[in-house]
């Protein structure tokens, strides 16, 4: 029987993966481990160290490439696999951490594709049968970093129903859109950013060529998710911004909050909530103020979207109270 005390780990940074999962084959899930004792403590030897291994090839090296992203994320994605079911407590205590350190040494690209898109983030009642509540705002909250939502959040359950419940026939009617319309990748430059949304929203979403709402709501998910992404990097990854810079910003962060009222709102207003945190954060307060508060770039409600109808919604008055600013309609109404 192997014991918890006779063995020391060893993962190395050229190989974590593989040395991971044969320390997980040999010390805890073989047969040779017959008590729950020994196999608690053998995870949690191994575990540990696998999270120090990511800690040090994320944080502790050089500048990391693609690849090097893409196998820390396959590495990540097992520890998580079995987090969830070993013990997902520690895991979820040291994946906020790792989160906290992607965003402060402003690992954008690491956080959004690999982080929020593969759901590496903490474990919960979706992935792990040591919790029951699939209504827990945690999970949804952990991911609303950087302008990203998470990817569970996003999907459009009244969509799904209406797909399962379309017949072959009215599927065969359906006509085909074109070819562009299905493979294009939006491209939104930062030196022309507008001109290339409103250019990308004319031909894939707005042109009398596409005329299948799936489609319609597809591409558009597509370019409001790229557009977000770019107002992200213009506000905060260069470090500062000039007063023509911010004009340009909100002007594109108008459009797109006027395209979010109708085609999106709840994505858009998941991630406005983001960009406005870490406005305060940065202390950004001249374009919290004279952008954000002054121009009502905050969330969509009932106000400006036929979505909602609740005019006495707190929320989107609430969203104003901060850098001691208040929504400017409320304003309105006090005369």
């Amino acid at each position: 029987m192997t014991s918890a005390g006779n063995f020391e780990p060893k993962i190395s940074l050229e190989t974590p993966l593989a040395d991971y999962e044969r320390l997980m084959e040999q010390h805890v899930q073989s047969e040779n481990v017959e008590d729950d004792y020994t196999l608690e403590n053998n995870y949690k030897k191994i575990a540990t160290l696998a999270r120090e291994t990511v800690d040090k090839l994320l944080f502790e090296g050089s500048s990391i490439t693609k690849e090097d992203q893409e196998k820390i994320a396959k590495f990540l994605n097992k520890i998580k696999e079995d987090a969830c079911f070993f013990d997902p407590y520690s895991y979820n205590e040291w994946i906020i951490v790792v989160r906290d350190k992607l965003l402060k040494n402003n690992m954008i690209d690491f956080w959004r594709d690999h982080m929020v898109k593969k759901e590496l983030g903490i474990c919960w009642a979706r992935d792990s049968d040591l919790y029951d509540d699939m209504e827990d705002p945690s999970p949804r909250e952990f991911y609303n970093y950087a302008g990203c939502v998470a990817p569970f959040e996003q999907v459009d359950n009244s969509s799904l129903s209406n797909f399962l419940n379309v017949s072959t026939s009215a599927v065969l009617q359906t006509p085909i859109a074109p070819t562009n319309a299905l493979n294009f990748e939006p491209v939104i430059s930062l030196e022309t950013p507008l001109a290339d949304y409103e250019r990308l929203m004319e031909e894939n979403v707005q042109s009398e060529n596409i005329r299948d709402d799936n489609l319609i709501e597809s591409n558009y998910k597509k370019i409001a998710a790229a557009a977000q992404d770019i107002v992200w990097k213009l506000l905060f990854v260069p470090g500062s911004i000039k007063k023509e810079d911010q004009s340009k910003i909100a002007e594109l962060l108008k459009k797109i909050k006027e395209d979010a009222c109708f085609y999106d709102p709840f994505t858009y207003n998941d991630w406005i909530i983001g960009v406005r945190d870490e406005l305060m954060k940065r202390n950004m307060i001249d374009f919290w103020r004279e952008h954000i508060v002054e121009k009502e770039l905050g969330p969509c409600w009932a106000r400006d979207s036929d979505y909602f109808d609740d005019m006495e919604d707190p929320k989107p008055k609430e969203f104003y109270n901060y850098g001691g600013c208040e929504a400017p309609f409320a304003k309105e109404n006090e005369k």
